[in-house]
């Protein structure tokens, strides 16, 4: 009896769960409790004052995870963007609006704003460079604001801002909290917050797929700006006071601790992290100064034996977006991938003249040409190093030659960025796999539809009508459907990284088709294979040729592969085009094969062939 009840309220709870509005409702009733609460005295006022930090903490750890976990960046100036939040609306409450309880939520918002602007200016400059640049810019950043704000006497300069009315209530902080809580949720599981999971998980290759990579950051960098701008205004009307030095690198550092202490790429790490780190530091007041030091003695140690923190990339259910499970007919394949009509065989789709590209001295191309027609199959073959490779990184995007031209579907795509040539229509795997690993198989094909899926962070976040018809477009059904095509459905929650060898490469191939390209380009999809997964690559690459319509390019080094596979074969030695025709004619032709088996090589091939 009591276990059929117990079932009957857990489903009751899983139907209530998918209902959007239980979370207001939710969010209603535990603001009116913390009214109550707070109104009536039912908690110590120092009990009230620790929950209002821990949720000022949580919403900074939030924000900073943003960058710092979800993206793979590292900025270590987030009190920078806090004090700007902070000053702002402490500005606009004390000398704007003068008084108003109901002021104080916009004055928040607006000390957000202007933090979100801040980072508007910081990023900018920042995103255009790669590796540790974005913590040095930040802790500059987090440094120029302190000493600005130290000579500015309208603000107080160095004595500090006072005058706010304690405006930050327990309701308040908690609407604030959930709010933060809720948008950024939302974010992370939106078309862009993927892009940002790509760009922590490969940036190469989320840029292959299609993915913007400088505006996923900026957007991820602003938004994270945003709250941290919001905890400041918070942290102004909690203390009615302020001063430069309140936001010093040391702050900046706190906000790290919670962070990492956590776990990075977890909402729930976050706010675990929070809570921690702020009952510890009350707990510990009886220490004085030293407690400042039992706590980042405490992160190093987690870093040692816990690197990801205490949640890792964990995360609660209730954090995770709803799924509801539908029932379609089946897609057919022109839906789920290519859009295209069948290529005609007599166009030209990708036309190369002069091609070269130098690395320092040393030339890797020297003055490629190629016509290739709509609907082909065409291999690129040649020994290590000849070139291979930088020829389908200029055709992508990843370098940019020093001589010729690429023209794509009457495109001109020389000095395109890679997500704009993919945008056009050309897709490609790597020779390396390049998987993001840490997301789903499903996640990963998801990523791949980046550019079919168009809405903005305020979208994602306020989940608007946009957001529901973008996201409910087929988006799940191309994937699945996808993924069904190619045998990997019952892959589709497993993580990348745990799939064997041909799998994943079979999973990168189906990732590329989900950008819907007109040109695919594959770089020694056989490697590492045996004779039997090289022959069902073989039929693999045909079928996708046949059934997305397709042009395909492909770098490989077994023979067997290519001359079973391709109509048309280019052949490079030290970065010049030996030879070019069908796989009969590259066969017996004499350079390629002293190419391949130098010149003592050639006269044994010579002799055995009685030539």
């Amino acid at each position: 009896m009591t276990a059929s009840l117990l079932t009957s309220l857990a489903r009751f709870g899983e139907a209530l769960a998918a209902r959007r509005w239980l979370i207001f409702v939710v969010t209603g009733i535990g603001f009116i409790a913390t009214i109550i609460v707070s109104r009536c005295g039912l908690i110590d006022q120092y009990v009230e004052l620790v929950a209002m930090y821990v949720g000022i903490n949580i919403i900074l750890a939030l924000s900073l995870n943003l960058v710092n976990g979800y993206m793979g960046e590292f900025s270590v100036g987030h009190a920078g963007f806090m004090a700007v939040g902070a000053y702002g609306a402490s500005i606009l409450s004390v000398k704007v609006f003068s008084s108003g309880v109901w002021v104080f939520p916009l004055a928040v918002a607006c000390g957000g704003v202007l933090a979100a602007l801040a980072a508007v200016v910081v990023a900018i400059p920042s995103f255009k460079t790669r590796g540790d640049y974005l913590a040095i810019v930040t802790l500059s950043f987090n440094m120029i604001v302190k000493s600005v704000l130290e000579n500015i006497d309208y603000v107080g300069g160095p004595r500090g801002f006072l005058g706010m009315q304690k405006l930050t209530t327990l309701p308040w902080t908690f609407a604030w909290t959930v709010v933060s809580v809720w948008a950024i949720r939302n974010f992370v599981y939106s078309n862009i917050g993927r892009g940002v999971l790509s760009i922590r998980e490969d940036e190469i290759a989320g840029a292959a797929m299609g993915v913007d990579t400088r505006k996923v950051k900026l957007h991820a960098f602003v938004v994270s700006s945003f709250f941290a701008g919001v905890a400041g205004g918070l942290y102004a009307h909690l203390l009615q006071f302020i001063s430069p030095r309140t936001f010093d690198i040391i702050k900046s550092t706190e906000i790290l601790i919670m962070v990492y202490l956590g776990g990075v790429g977890s909402i729930a790490g976050s706010i675990a992290g929070a809570v921690i780190y702020t009952v510890l530091i009350e707990a510990l007041r009886f220490l004085g100064q030293w407690r400042m030091v039992i706590m980042p003695l405490l992160l190093v140690l987690l870093m040692i034996y816990r690197p990801k923190g205490i949640f890792g990339l964990m995360e609660f259910r209730w954090f995770k977006p709803i799924t509801t499970k539908k029932h379609h007919d089946k897609i057919p394949v022109s839906a789920t991938a290519s859009s295209n009509k069948s290529p005609e065989r007599d166009v030209e789709l990708l036309v190369i003249d002069g091609l070269t590209h130098y690395f320092g001295g040393l030339c890797a191309l020297s003055d490629f040409n190629l016509r290739l027609g709509a609907g082909g199959i065409m291999g690129i073959i040649g020994p290590n190093g000849s070139g291979k490779t930088t020829l389908f990184n200029l055709i992508s995007g990843y370098y940019r030659p020093s001589q010729g031209s690429i023209v794509f579907d009457s495109n001109e795509i020389t000095r395109l960025r890679p997500n704009e040539i993919n945008a056009l229509g050309v897709a490609r795997t790597f020779q390396n796999i390049r998987l993001f690993n840490n997301l789903s198989v499903a996640d990963n094909v998801r990523v791949g539809m980046f550019n079919s899926v168009n809405y903005n962070a305020a979208d994602a976040m306020l989940r608007t009508r946009r957001f529901n018809e973008c996201e409910g477009r087929d988006v799940d059904d191309c994937v699945r459907e996808l993924l069904s095509l190619f045998e990997l459905e019952r892959y589709g929650q497993d993580m990348a990284a745990t799939l064997p060898y041909g799998l994943k490469r079979r999973l990168e191939i189906v990732r590329a088709l989900a950008t819907r390209p007109q040109l695919l380009l594959l770089d020694e999809p056989a490697a590492g294979m045996n004779p039997a997964e090289t022959g069902a690559l073989m039929e693999l690459v045909q079928r996708v040729r046949d059934e997305f319509k397709l042009t395909i390019m492909v770098i490989e080094h077994h023979m067997s592969f290519i001359m079973g596979l391709c109509e048309r074969i280019a052949v490079l030695d030290f970065g010049v085009a030996i030879a070019a025709g069908s796989p009969d004619e590259i066969k017996n032709d004499k350079k390629v094969i002293e190419a391949y088996l130098g010149s003592s090589g050639l006269k044994n091939y010579r002799a055995q062939r009685g030539t």
